[in-house]
Protein backbone atom coordinates (compact mmCIF):
# COMPACT_ATOMS: atom_id res chain seq x y z
CA UNK A 1 0.00 0.00 0.00
CA UNK A 2 2.86 2.39 0.86
CA UNK A 3 4.44 1.65 -2.53
CA UNK A 4 1.13 2.34 -4.29
CA UNK A 5 0.68 5.67 -2.50
CA UNK A 6 4.23 6.67 -3.38
CA UNK A 7 3.73 5.66 -7.01
CA UNK A 8 0.54 7.69 -7.35
CA UNK A 9 1.76 10.59 -5.24
CA UNK A 10 4.85 11.02 -7.40
CA UNK A 11 2.72 11.27 -10.55
CA UNK A 12 0.32 13.76 -8.97
CA UNK A 13 3.07 16.00 -7.61
CA UNK A 14 5.04 16.05 -10.86
CA UNK A 15 1.78 16.56 -12.77
CA UNK A 16 3.25 15.80 -16.23
CA UNK A 17 0.01 16.66 -18.06
CA UNK A 18 -0.27 20.12 -16.45
CA UNK A 19 -3.56 19.64 -14.65
CA UNK A 20 -2.51 22.07 -11.92
CA UNK A 21 -0.24 24.63 -13.65
CA UNK A 22 0.27 26.54 -10.40
CA UNK A 23 2.31 23.64 -8.99
CA UNK A 24 5.76 24.51 -10.28
CA UNK A 25 8.90 23.08 -8.71
CA UNK A 26 12.31 24.07 -10.06
CA UNK A 27 14.27 21.04 -11.23
CA UNK A 28 11.17 18.85 -11.08
CA UNK A 29 8.31 20.13 -13.24
CA UNK A 30 8.85 23.84 -13.89
CA UNK A 31 8.91 22.85 -17.56
CA UNK A 32 6.04 20.49 -18.50
CA UNK A 33 7.98 18.97 -21.37
CA UNK A 34 5.62 15.98 -21.72
CA UNK A 35 2.25 17.71 -21.34
CA UNK A 36 1.47 17.14 -25.00
CA UNK A 37 2.52 13.47 -25.18
CA UNK A 38 -1.07 12.23 -25.11
CA UNK A 39 -2.35 14.94 -27.43
CA UNK A 40 -3.31 16.97 -24.34
CA UNK A 41 -6.25 14.67 -23.49
CA UNK A 42 -5.63 14.54 -19.75
CA UNK A 43 -5.01 18.27 -19.61
CA UNK A 44 -8.12 19.05 -21.68
CA UNK A 45 -10.35 16.69 -19.72
CA UNK A 46 -9.69 18.56 -16.49
CA UNK A 47 -9.67 22.05 -18.03
CA UNK A 48 -13.15 21.42 -19.43
CA UNK A 49 -14.35 21.26 -15.83
CA UNK A 50 -12.10 23.82 -14.17
CA UNK A 51 -11.24 26.37 -16.86
CA UNK A 52 -12.56 29.90 -16.47
CA UNK A 53 -12.45 31.03 -20.11
CA UNK A 54 -15.79 32.05 -21.57
CA UNK A 55 -14.88 30.75 -25.04
CA UNK A 56 -13.09 27.49 -25.79
CA UNK A 57 -12.07 25.80 -29.02
CA UNK A 58 -12.23 22.04 -29.47
CA UNK A 59 -10.93 19.87 -32.29
CA UNK A 60 -7.92 17.94 -33.48
CA UNK A 61 -4.30 19.03 -33.91
CA UNK A 62 -5.58 21.33 -36.66
CA UNK A 63 -7.12 23.47 -33.90
CA UNK A 64 -4.28 22.78 -31.45
CA UNK A 65 -1.65 24.05 -33.89
CA UNK A 66 -3.77 26.31 -36.08
CA UNK A 67 -5.56 28.42 -33.45
CA UNK A 68 -3.95 30.77 -30.96
CA UNK A 69 -3.13 29.16 -27.63
CA UNK A 70 -4.46 32.22 -25.84
CA UNK A 71 -6.14 35.51 -26.76
CA UNK A 72 -5.67 37.93 -23.83
CA UNK A 73 -8.11 40.50 -25.28
CA UNK A 74 -10.92 38.06 -26.05
CA UNK A 75 -14.08 39.15 -24.15
CA UNK A 76 -14.65 36.73 -21.28
CA UNK A 77 -11.39 34.89 -21.90
CA UNK A 78 -10.36 32.27 -24.44
CA UNK A 79 -8.66 28.87 -24.19
CA UNK A 80 -7.58 26.41 -26.88
CA UNK A 81 -8.58 22.93 -25.67
CA UNK A 82 -7.90 20.86 -28.78
CA UNK A 83 -6.64 17.25 -28.71
CA UNK A 84 -4.37 15.77 -31.35
CA UNK A 85 -5.86 12.88 -33.30
CA UNK A 86 -9.30 13.26 -31.79
CA UNK A 87 -12.51 11.70 -33.08
CA UNK A 88 -16.21 12.55 -33.13
CA UNK A 89 -16.58 10.19 -30.18
CA UNK A 90 -14.11 12.14 -28.03
CA UNK A 91 -15.53 15.48 -29.16
CA UNK A 92 -19.03 14.37 -28.15
CA UNK A 93 -17.77 13.30 -24.73
CA UNK A 94 -15.82 16.57 -24.37
CA UNK A 95 -18.97 18.54 -25.25
CA UNK A 96 -21.00 16.76 -22.57
CA UNK A 97 -18.25 17.51 -20.06
CA UNK A 98 -17.97 21.18 -21.01
CA UNK A 99 -21.71 21.54 -20.47
CA UNK A 100 -21.04 21.12 -16.74
CA UNK A 101 -18.77 24.18 -16.57
CA UNK A 102 -20.84 27.33 -15.94
CA UNK A 103 -17.91 29.58 -16.86
CA UNK A 104 -18.00 28.45 -20.49
CA UNK A 105 -20.34 30.48 -22.70
CA UNK A 106 -19.27 29.51 -26.22
CA UNK A 107 -17.73 26.38 -27.75
CA UNK A 108 -16.13 26.40 -31.20
CA UNK A 109 -15.63 22.88 -32.59
CA UNK A 110 -13.48 22.16 -35.63
CA UNK A 111 -14.23 18.99 -37.60
CA UNK A 112 -12.93 17.19 -40.65
CA UNK A 113 -13.77 13.98 -42.49
CA UNK A 114 -11.20 12.18 -40.33
CA UNK A 115 -13.29 12.74 -37.19
CA UNK A 116 -16.11 10.78 -38.83
CA UNK A 117 -14.15 7.81 -40.13
CA UNK A 118 -14.32 4.28 -38.82
CA UNK A 119 -10.91 4.73 -37.20
CA UNK A 120 -10.49 4.15 -33.48
CA UNK A 121 -12.85 6.00 -31.15
CA UNK A 122 -10.27 6.99 -28.55
CA UNK A 123 -6.58 7.36 -27.88
CA UNK A 124 -5.05 5.48 -24.95
CA UNK A 125 -5.02 8.18 -22.26
CA UNK A 126 -8.67 9.08 -22.89
CA UNK A 127 -9.57 6.46 -20.29
CA UNK A 128 -7.76 8.32 -17.49
CA UNK A 129 -9.52 11.61 -18.23
CA UNK A 130 -12.83 12.97 -16.91
CA UNK A 131 -14.23 12.57 -20.43
CA UNK A 132 -14.44 8.83 -19.85
CA UNK A 133 -17.11 9.34 -17.17
CA UNK A 134 -17.22 9.44 -13.39
CA UNK A 135 -16.06 12.21 -11.11
CA UNK A 136 -12.98 14.37 -11.50
CA UNK A 137 -11.52 12.78 -8.37
CA UNK A 138 -11.96 9.31 -9.89
CA UNK A 139 -10.17 10.50 -13.03
CA UNK A 140 -7.29 11.83 -10.94
CA UNK A 141 -7.05 8.49 -9.16
CA UNK A 142 -6.92 6.61 -12.46
CA UNK A 143 -4.21 8.93 -13.73
CA UNK A 144 -2.19 8.61 -10.52
CA UNK A 145 -2.17 4.81 -10.87
CA UNK A 146 -1.49 4.79 -14.61
CA UNK A 147 1.91 3.34 -15.62
CA UNK A 148 1.98 5.58 -18.71
CA UNK A 149 1.36 8.71 -16.61
CA UNK A 150 4.10 7.57 -14.21
CA UNK A 151 6.48 7.18 -17.15
CA UNK A 152 5.63 10.70 -18.34
CA UNK A 153 6.30 12.01 -14.83
CA UNK A 154 9.74 10.36 -14.82
CA UNK A 155 10.51 11.87 -18.23
CA UNK A 156 9.40 15.29 -17.02
CA UNK A 157 11.70 15.17 -13.99
CA UNK A 158 14.59 13.92 -16.10
CA UNK A 159 14.05 16.71 -18.64
CA UNK A 160 13.96 19.34 -15.89
CA UNK A 161 17.15 18.02 -14.32
CA UNK A 162 19.12 17.63 -17.57
CA UNK A 163 17.67 20.38 -19.74
CA UNK A 164 16.17 17.83 -22.07
CA UNK A 165 12.89 18.04 -23.91
CA UNK A 166 10.77 16.33 -26.52
CA UNK A 167 12.39 17.58 -29.70
CA UNK A 168 10.04 15.55 -31.88
CA UNK A 169 7.20 17.87 -30.95
CA UNK A 170 9.25 21.03 -30.76
CA UNK A 171 10.58 20.50 -34.29
CA UNK A 172 7.27 19.37 -35.78
CA UNK A 173 6.98 22.48 -37.96
CA UNK A 174 10.59 23.46 -38.45
CA UNK A 175 10.49 25.65 -41.56
CA UNK A 176 13.44 23.95 -43.25
CA UNK A 177 11.59 20.64 -43.43
CA UNK A 178 8.19 21.91 -44.57
CA UNK A 179 8.78 21.84 -48.38
CA UNK A 180 9.61 18.13 -48.17
CA UNK A 181 6.63 17.45 -45.91
CA UNK A 182 4.32 19.23 -48.34
CA UNK A 183 5.59 16.92 -51.06
CA UNK A 184 5.27 13.79 -48.90
CA UNK A 185 1.62 14.53 -48.17
CA UNK A 186 0.58 14.05 -51.78
CA UNK A 187 0.99 10.28 -51.44
CA UNK A 188 0.22 10.17 -47.72
CA UNK A 189 -3.26 11.68 -48.05
CA UNK A 190 -4.05 9.73 -51.20
CA UNK A 191 -3.20 6.49 -49.36
CA UNK A 192 -5.37 7.37 -46.38
CA UNK A 193 -8.46 8.36 -48.35
CA UNK A 194 -8.16 5.43 -50.75
CA UNK A 195 -9.38 3.24 -47.88
CA UNK A 196 -11.47 5.88 -46.08
CA UNK A 197 -14.85 4.82 -44.70
CA UNK A 198 -17.30 7.52 -43.65
CA UNK A 199 -19.55 6.83 -40.65
CA UNK A 200 -22.62 9.11 -40.57
CA UNK A 201 -23.56 7.69 -37.16
CA UNK A 202 -20.70 9.70 -35.69
CA UNK A 203 -22.20 12.96 -36.89
CA UNK A 204 -25.40 12.22 -34.97
CA UNK A 205 -23.32 11.10 -31.97
CA UNK A 206 -21.37 14.38 -31.92
CA UNK A 207 -24.54 16.45 -32.13
CA UNK A 208 -26.07 14.50 -29.26
CA UNK A 209 -23.11 15.62 -27.16
CA UNK A 210 -23.72 19.15 -28.43
CA UNK A 211 -27.29 18.89 -27.14
CA UNK A 212 -25.84 19.00 -23.61
CA UNK A 213 -24.13 22.30 -24.43
CA UNK A 214 -27.39 23.69 -25.84
CA UNK A 215 -29.30 22.60 -22.75
CA UNK A 216 -26.80 24.44 -20.54
CA UNK A 217 -27.32 27.69 -22.46
CA UNK A 218 -24.08 27.80 -24.40
CA UNK A 219 -23.47 28.88 -27.99
CA UNK A 220 -21.91 26.29 -30.28
CA UNK A 221 -20.21 26.84 -33.62
CA UNK A 222 -19.23 23.73 -35.58
CA UNK A 223 -16.90 24.45 -38.49
CA UNK A 224 -15.28 22.35 -41.21
CA UNK A 225 -11.52 22.86 -41.33
CA UNK A 226 -9.74 24.60 -44.18
CA UNK A 227 -7.08 22.41 -45.76
CA UNK A 228 -4.72 23.11 -48.63
CA UNK A 229 -5.84 22.39 -52.21
CA UNK A 230 -3.38 19.50 -52.42
CA UNK A 231 -5.15 17.84 -49.50
CA UNK A 232 -8.61 18.55 -50.89
CA UNK A 233 -7.66 17.18 -54.29
CA UNK A 234 -6.10 14.06 -52.73
CA UNK A 235 -9.51 13.29 -51.22
CA UNK A 236 -11.25 13.83 -54.54
CA UNK A 237 -8.83 11.71 -56.54
CA UNK A 238 -8.80 8.90 -53.96
CA UNK A 239 -12.59 8.63 -54.06
CA UNK A 240 -13.65 10.45 -50.89
CA UNK A 241 -15.48 13.23 -52.72
CA UNK A 242 -18.93 11.73 -52.02
CA UNK A 243 -18.04 11.57 -48.32
CA UNK A 244 -17.23 15.32 -48.38
CA UNK A 245 -20.73 15.98 -49.71
CA UNK A 246 -22.33 13.55 -47.25
CA UNK A 247 -20.63 15.21 -44.28
CA UNK A 248 -22.00 18.62 -45.23
CA UNK A 249 -25.47 17.22 -45.85
CA UNK A 250 -25.45 15.39 -42.53
CA UNK A 251 -24.33 18.46 -40.58
CA UNK A 252 -27.05 20.56 -42.23
CA UNK A 253 -29.59 17.84 -41.41
CA UNK A 254 -28.56 17.88 -37.74
CA UNK A 255 -28.98 21.66 -37.67
CA UNK A 256 -32.43 21.33 -39.27
CA UNK A 257 -33.49 18.57 -36.85
CA UNK A 258 -33.04 20.94 -33.90
CA UNK A 259 -35.11 23.71 -35.43
CA UNK A 260 -34.95 27.02 -33.60
CA UNK A 261 -32.42 26.43 -30.82
CA UNK A 262 -32.76 28.08 -27.39
CA UNK A 263 -31.12 31.47 -27.11
CA UNK A 264 -27.61 31.28 -25.68
CA UNK A 265 -27.08 32.81 -22.26
CA UNK A 266 -24.09 34.88 -23.37
CA UNK A 267 -23.49 34.53 -27.11
CA UNK A 268 -20.04 35.34 -28.46
CA UNK A 269 -21.09 35.52 -32.12
CA UNK A 270 -24.06 36.89 -33.99
CA UNK A 271 -26.65 34.32 -34.95
CA UNK A 272 -28.31 31.33 -33.32
CA UNK A 273 -27.08 29.27 -30.39
CA UNK A 274 -26.15 26.44 -32.77
CA UNK A 275 -24.55 27.18 -36.11
CA UNK A 276 -22.27 25.51 -38.62
CA UNK A 277 -19.69 27.01 -40.98
CA UNK A 278 -17.78 25.57 -43.92
CA UNK A 279 -14.18 26.74 -44.29
CA UNK A 280 -13.21 23.80 -46.49
CA UNK A 281 -12.93 23.66 -50.26
CA UNK A 282 -10.76 25.61 -52.65
CA UNK A 283 -10.83 29.10 -51.11
CA UNK A 284 -8.10 31.69 -51.65
CA UNK A 285 -5.89 30.44 -48.76
CA UNK A 286 -6.23 26.83 -49.98
CA UNK A 287 -5.02 27.87 -53.43
CA UNK A 288 -1.84 29.60 -52.27
CA UNK A 289 1.41 28.08 -53.48
CA UNK A 290 3.26 25.45 -51.43
CA UNK A 291 6.58 26.51 -49.87
CA UNK A 292 9.47 26.78 -52.31
CA UNK A 293 11.78 23.79 -52.31
CA UNK A 294 14.68 25.93 -51.09
CA UNK A 295 12.59 27.26 -48.20
CA UNK A 296 12.69 30.81 -49.52
CA UNK A 297 8.91 31.29 -49.72
CA UNK A 298 6.99 29.52 -46.93
CA UNK A 299 3.26 29.14 -47.28
CA UNK A 300 1.58 32.04 -45.46
CA UNK A 301 -1.37 29.94 -44.32
CA UNK A 302 -0.24 26.31 -44.00
CA UNK A 303 2.54 24.42 -42.27
CA UNK A 304 1.65 21.33 -44.30
CA UNK A 305 -1.45 20.66 -46.47
CA UNK A 306 -3.39 19.26 -43.51
CA UNK A 307 -2.39 21.80 -40.86
CA UNK A 308 -2.85 25.55 -41.05
CA UNK A 309 -1.00 28.30 -39.23
CA UNK A 310 -2.49 30.40 -36.39
CA UNK A 311 -2.93 33.28 -38.84
CA UNK A 312 -5.65 31.24 -40.57
CA UNK A 313 -7.16 30.15 -37.25
CA UNK A 314 -7.39 33.81 -36.30
CA UNK A 315 -9.06 34.52 -39.66
CA UNK A 316 -11.67 31.86 -38.83
CA UNK A 317 -12.41 33.52 -35.49
CA UNK A 318 -12.59 36.92 -37.19
CA UNK A 319 -15.05 35.56 -39.75
CA UNK A 320 -17.22 34.01 -37.04
CA UNK A 321 -17.15 37.29 -35.14
CA UNK A 322 -18.37 39.16 -38.21
CA UNK A 323 -15.31 41.34 -38.70
CA UNK A 324 -15.62 43.14 -42.01
CA UNK A 325 -11.90 43.16 -42.83
CA UNK A 326 -11.32 39.71 -44.33
CA UNK A 327 -7.99 40.77 -45.81
CA UNK A 328 -6.05 38.21 -47.83
CA UNK A 329 -8.34 35.28 -47.06
CA UNK A 330 -10.97 36.62 -49.48
CA UNK A 331 -14.73 36.90 -49.44
CA UNK A 332 -15.19 33.20 -50.26
CA UNK A 333 -13.46 32.05 -47.06
CA UNK A 334 -16.14 30.61 -44.79
CA UNK A 335 -19.84 30.09 -45.48
CA UNK A 336 -22.69 29.50 -43.06
CA UNK A 337 -23.91 25.94 -43.51
CA UNK A 338 -27.67 25.61 -43.09
CA UNK A 339 -30.38 23.61 -44.87
CA UNK A 340 -31.06 26.74 -46.94
CA UNK A 341 -27.42 27.40 -47.90
CA UNK A 342 -26.33 23.77 -48.34
CA UNK A 343 -26.73 23.50 -52.10
CA UNK A 344 -24.99 26.83 -52.68
CA UNK A 345 -22.11 25.67 -50.47
CA UNK A 346 -21.78 22.43 -52.43
CA UNK A 347 -21.87 24.31 -55.72
CA UNK A 348 -19.21 26.72 -54.46
CA UNK A 349 -17.00 23.78 -53.48
CA UNK A 350 -17.20 22.28 -56.97
CA UNK A 351 -16.76 25.66 -58.68
CA UNK A 352 -13.66 26.34 -56.58
CA UNK A 353 -12.20 22.99 -57.50
CA UNK A 354 -12.83 23.50 -61.20
CA UNK A 355 -11.25 26.94 -61.10
CA UNK A 356 -8.16 25.55 -59.40
CA UNK A 357 -7.86 22.63 -61.82
CA UNK A 358 -8.07 25.02 -64.75
CA UNK A 359 -5.55 27.44 -63.27
CA UNK A 360 -2.60 25.44 -64.63
CA UNK A 361 -0.19 26.94 -62.14
CA UNK A 362 3.06 24.98 -61.96
CA UNK A 363 2.15 23.47 -58.61
CA UNK A 364 -1.38 22.56 -59.73
CA UNK A 365 0.14 20.76 -62.73
CA UNK A 366 2.67 19.06 -60.45
CA UNK A 367 -0.08 17.80 -58.13
CA UNK A 368 -2.21 16.61 -61.05
CA UNK A 369 0.72 14.64 -62.48
CA UNK A 370 1.39 13.07 -59.07
CA UNK A 371 -2.24 12.03 -58.67
CA UNK A 372 -2.32 10.68 -62.24
CA UNK A 373 0.64 8.51 -61.27
CA UNK A 374 -1.15 7.27 -58.15
CA UNK A 375 -4.25 6.48 -60.21
CA UNK A 376 -2.16 4.45 -62.65
CA UNK A 377 -0.11 2.74 -59.97
CA UNK A 378 -1.95 3.11 -56.64
CA UNK A 379 0.20 3.17 -53.51
CA UNK A 380 -0.66 0.71 -50.77
CA UNK A 381 -3.69 2.17 -48.97
CA UNK A 382 -3.70 2.62 -45.22
CA UNK A 383 -5.77 -0.19 -43.78
CA UNK A 384 -6.18 0.28 -40.06
CA UNK A 385 -8.64 -1.64 -37.88
CA UNK A 386 -12.26 -0.51 -38.09
CA UNK A 387 -14.04 0.70 -34.97
CA UNK A 388 -17.74 1.37 -34.63
CA UNK A 389 -19.87 2.98 -31.96
CA UNK A 390 -21.42 0.46 -29.60
CA UNK A 391 -24.68 0.40 -27.69
CA UNK A 392 -22.68 1.15 -24.52
CA UNK A 393 -21.21 4.26 -26.15
CA UNK A 394 -24.69 5.55 -26.91
CA UNK A 395 -26.11 4.63 -23.50
CA UNK A 396 -23.27 6.33 -21.62
CA UNK A 397 -23.50 9.52 -23.66
CA UNK A 398 -27.30 9.57 -23.45
CA UNK A 399 -27.12 9.24 -19.66
CA UNK A 400 -24.79 12.20 -19.33
CA UNK A 401 -26.70 14.38 -21.80
CA UNK A 402 -30.05 13.59 -20.16
CA UNK A 403 -28.60 14.51 -16.78
CA UNK A 404 -27.59 17.94 -18.09
CA UNK A 405 -30.93 18.43 -19.82
CA UNK A 406 -32.86 17.46 -16.70
CA UNK A 407 -30.79 19.70 -14.43
CA UNK A 408 -31.28 22.77 -16.60
CA UNK A 409 -34.92 22.00 -17.30
CA UNK A 410 -35.61 21.90 -13.57
CA UNK A 411 -33.75 25.18 -13.05
CA UNK A 412 -35.92 27.08 -15.53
Amino acid sequence: MVWLVGFGGFTLVVDPYEIAPWISIAGVNARRTRAHEDGYRVHVGHRLLTGEAGTITLGSSRVMDGFPRDLPDWPGGYENLAMAGTSAFELARASALAARNDAINCVVIGVDLREFSTDTNTQATYWITPMAGGSQIAALAKMALSPSAFARALQTVDDNRTGGSDERWEQAYAEAGLPARFEEELAKRYRYYASFEYDPERVAFLFRGIDALLASGKQIVVFIHPVHAWYEEARQRAGAGPAEIALRRDIAAQIAARGVTPEANQACFDGPALQAWDFGGFSAPARTAPPAADGSAPSPWYYVPSHYRPALGQAILDRLAGHSDVGQVGEDFGRRLTPDTLEAALDAFQAGREAWLQSQTPWEVHAAQAFDGFDANPPEPEAGPRAFLTRTDHVDLERDVRRIEDEHSAAR
